[in-house]
């Protein structure tokens, strides 16, 4: 009997079953779920709010989007206004999405991006130089809160992280106008702490995500001239290079440290971190674990009833332990 009929083993079976399972759970979820959310209602935002939400995104992760930013607008009870980047390519349905479910979001396009900074980092050539970069999409969410915010701060958050509680930690923050941000499990810098601090002379906090952060105006204050001390003090980038987009991380986390931003508690998760019911955040980055957002995430979302609730206005569940 040749080896491709011989028959499958029985203990292989179960995990087999198990891969197979999972391969349908996560077509069905990423395919056919993750549409549901183009039926839900649009979110209007207050013009009053004290803080802005900004996001980086392209025709590839706008129903993330859509997801990623009403969880937010549901778990967290706030209408912040809302400013989107074109993080590659958006097309005019996307954008015509986007504009369905956040009417009066303000839509930054690369070619208008390149345009401010021309004016913006003027004083700062080595900084507009690397913000010229096309494969430098990070560039946006590191240079637009500097320069698009029209609030007293603004929340950060990358299209991969869905919220699944009340962010009670977040909302104190931001009322107090406290800079924060995620924790990583690694250093995903485009150089090394030990690097950053012997050859360049700058502090900075370990294992910083830049997936998820809030700064207030305050903070930038120099932040223009750090930026530019990194960039005219660093290597030579490869834009051809995929890790071109981890400066962004590295000089935000650079400006967090300065800010002497808060860590997140463990309720904000990132990467392979299991789901539990004290999960505030959950940031599925691209490590491998994206698939997550779909099989993982959005079934949870599924599982607690969130398009119903988004269907029918209701407010988010009470927490079910306490936030401290």
């Amino acid at each position: 009997m040749s080896s491709s009929t011989r028959p499958l083993p029985d203990e292989a079976r179960p995990q087999l079953i198990d891969r197979i399972s999972r391969a349908i759970r996560l077509r069905y979820y990423q395919h056919v779920y993750a549409r549901k959310i183009l039926a839900t209602p649009p979110v209007a935002p207050h013009p009053d709010s004290n803080f802005e939400v900004h996001v980086l995104t392209r025709d590839e992760e706008v129903l993330e989007t859509l997801w990623s930013l009403k969880s937010w607008y549901h778990f967290s009870g706030t209408r912040p206004r809302l400013v989107v980047y074109e993080g590659g390519t958006l097309s005019t349905e996307s954008i015509g999405v986007l504009e369905r479910h956040f009417p009066s979001c303000r839509i930054v396009r690369r070619e208008r991006f390149d345009r401010d900074m021309s004016r913006f980092l003027s004083d700062h050539p080595a900084a507009l130089q690397h913000a010229r970069l096309g494969s430098f999409y990070c560039a946006l969410k590191l240079f637009g809160p500097l320069y698009y915010t029209e609030a007293h701060s603004v929340l950060y958050f990358d299209s991969d992280v869905l919220f699944f509680r009340k962010p009670h930690e977040m909302l104190e923050l931001v009322e107090r106008g406290s800079a924060f941000f995620n924790s990583d499990y690694q250093d995903a810098y485009a150089h090394s702490p030990e690097f950053i601090r012997t050859r360049l002379g700058m502090d900075i906090e370990p294992q910083v995500n830049a997936g998820l952060f809030h700064v207030s105006k305050e903070h930038h204050g120099n932040a223009m001239d750090l930026a530019e001390d990194y960039f005219s003090r660093i290597p030579p980038a490869d834009p051809s290079h995929w890790t071109i987009n981890r400066h962004e991380q590295t000089v935000n986390a650079i400006l967090l440290t300065g800010a002497n931003a808060v860590r997140l508690s463990g309720a904000h998760q990132i990467s392979r971190t299991p789901l539990t019911d004290r999960t505030v955040s959950h940031h599925f980055v691209d490590d491998g674990s994206r698939p997550e957002y779909f099989a993982t995430g959005l079934r949870r979302l599924r599982r607690d009833g969130f398009l119903r609730r988004l269907r029918g206005a209701s407010p988010p569940p009470p927490s079910r332990t306490p936030t401290r």
